[in-house]
């Protein structure tokens, strides 16, 4: 029946174009009857006269292209690569697993299947040799740090690091450089892509951490890079990047309590969570003074053959008159890291043929390294920022230690600065808040307290800052820190001046409310990396 139907529409289809171009009276030829539930096959259908077919009817039906979709800009592109990747379960989670199940092998396994499916095997990407960074304060300053010092060697540098402020494309850098859009789009799309067609189950994927480790790797080898700084995830023995097997040269900073249900909670688990990145015979470079965990840090050297190098005093290396006038214009970033990267480069470059390395003394100084040290680039970690009336302090600091080096560093550089003092702060995750909170209490006299989560505007939040925790949650936590705050001001019998808001936007009207826009202020943002990466995208609010 639904053929007859359509042959009629078809015969007045073409009775209707034929006479709209020519008047000469013409019979449509009869057809056949045909039974829809008959097994023989139908008589075929009488052929229109040949000549007869109309202009109108070839070019709906014959000639017709269909029109093609309009190319996707490459910023459509990498948003729509952005979005995938976030779909991708977080690192920790995964690591989580493993410790729980008891199975140190679990993530390293998973990054070699990932590494295979995606057409990259270890043999090929350890002819490369890698400098190798774990610790919880400095690690992604050091390796900054020590590509700048390569850098300007004229070696060409990969660096890989976590987390971006702005943009996923910081924490593949070339040369020093975050890699363009077009790069990052090029090489995700053939990454992930091979990867989502050899899926054996919906959601065999590496985690969002893991797959950029494979991308960097495939990014780096493709660049044909000299040299590939590494920076760990997190802890380090089951970090993914610890999938290297032959790192000659690694480094440790300053250690403390972070991530405690995972990597353990005291000192000596996470020292032996940090020093799993120790290879068999390599130099290992650490500015850790705790003796606990130089005693695990110790142990683990030995039981790969290894070296270890305790590093000079970052004040040793300006003892000459010529050299201390280049100390008062390094950063603090520099003079709390620059020590360890110095000898990290030094190492790697005596390793790969620098032989006037080799004869060079501990803290000496060459043109290099200074050029290295002055011309490095490390936003968000003890960064002065001035907008028009406000003079922004910002560092990414998430640890008690951490936070005491932050506040110190912001009392002394505001000390004699008669202007306002605001804070800007929130942590996420399994961060002990009051401790942190308690370090900032005790060391500045604050005049306004704002807590807001990691999001710049409540307008629109960029795709490439979503953050696994939600609004709801990131706002419940921002409560806390306020109703921490409060006790504190209670305890010490002072008024509470801390305010809540929905955005890092928010807080920043507000300072313009209650200060006015001729007034100068001294504002510490400080807390969560996350949270210096909204800020900074709220800075075109101002």
């Amino acid at each position: 029946m639904a053929r007859r139907v359509l042959f009629s529409r078809l015969s007045v289809i073409e009775h209707r174009a034929y006479f709209s171009h020519t008047s000469r009276p013409f019979l449509l030829p009869r057809r056949a009857h045909i039974n829809m539930l008959s097994t023989e096959k139908p008589a075929p259908v009488a052929a229109m006269p040949q000549g007869l077919a109309t202009p109108s009817l070839t070019y709906n039906f014959a000639t017709q292209k269909p029109q093609k979709q309009p190319e996707r800009s490459i910023e459509q592109q990498y948003e729509e690569c952005v979005s995938d990747l976030n779909t991708l379960q977080s690192n920790a989670t995964t690591i989580r697993r493993s410790i729980l199940l008891n199975n140190k092998q679990l993530p390293l396994s998973d990054m070699h299947k990932y590494m295979e499916r995606s057409g990259m095997t270890l043999e090929e990407l350890e002819k490369i040799p890698f400098i190798h960074v774990s610790g919880t304060k400095g690690k992604g300053s050091t390796c900054a740090l020590t590509e700048s010092i390569l850098r300007a060697h004229g070696i060409k540098t990969g660096f890989y690091s976590s987390p971006h402020l702005l943009s996923v494309t910081e924490r593949l850098r070339l040369n020093g450089q975050p890699i363009s859009k077009h790069k990052f789009v090029r090489t995700f799309r053939r990454v992930y892509n091979c990867l989502r067609k050899q899926q054996q189950y919906e959601g065999d994927m590496p985690a969002y951490f893991k797959f950029l480790t494979i991308l960097s790797f495939h990014l780096f080898l493709e660049e044909k890079v000299q040299v590939i700084i590494m920076e760990v995830g997190i802890g380090g023995e089951l970090d993914c990047t610890n999938v290297i097997r032959n790192t000659q040269t690694v480094g440790i900073t300053s250690l403390g309590l972070e991530h405690t249900q995972l990597l353990g909670d005291t000192l000596t688990e996470i020292a032996w969570q940090k020093s799993g990145i120790i290879k068999d015979n390599a130099d290992v470079y650490t500015s850790v003074t705790q003796k606990e965990c130089l005693d695990v840090i110790k142990k683990r050297v030995a039981e790969h053959n290894a070296t270890l190098h305790i590093v000079p005093e970052y004040a040793e290396y300006f003892r000459t008159p010529e050299n201390a006038e280049l100390l008062s214009s390094l950063n603090e970033v520099i003079r709390l890291n620059g020590s360890l990267a110095i000898q990290l480069a030094y190492d790697w470059l005596r390793k790969n043929g620098y032989e006037r390395y080799k004869q060079i003394e501990l803290t000496q100084l060459t043109k290099e390294v200074e050029k290295g040290l002055q011309q490095c680039n490390w936003p968000g970690r003890c960064q002065i920022l001035g907008i028009d009336k406000l003079k922004f302090h910002i560092d990414g600091a998430h640890t008690v230690e951490s936070i005491r080096v932050c506040s110190d560093w912001f009392k002394r550089v505001t000390e004699k600065s008669p202007n306002p003092r605001v804070l800007i702060f929130n942590t996420t995750g399994e961060r002990d808040s009051r401790r942190l909170l308690e370090v900032l209490y005790s060391t500045i006299d604050f005049d306004t307290v704002y807590f807001a989560p990691n999001i710049a505007s409540g307008a629109s939040n960029h795709n490439d800052n979503t953050s696994v925790f939600g609004i709801t949650e990131q706002l419940k936590r921002a409560r806390l820190h306020a109703s921490i705050w409060c006790q504190l001001c209670l305890e010490s019998d002072e008024k509470d001046t801390s305010k809540t808001f929905g955005s890092i936007h928010d807080c920043f009207r507000d300072v313009r409310a209650v200060y006015g826009m001729q007034q100068p202020v001294d504002v510490l943002v400080t807390g969560s990396l996350h949270l210096i990466g909204a800020t900074m995208a709220a800075f075109k609010y101002l």
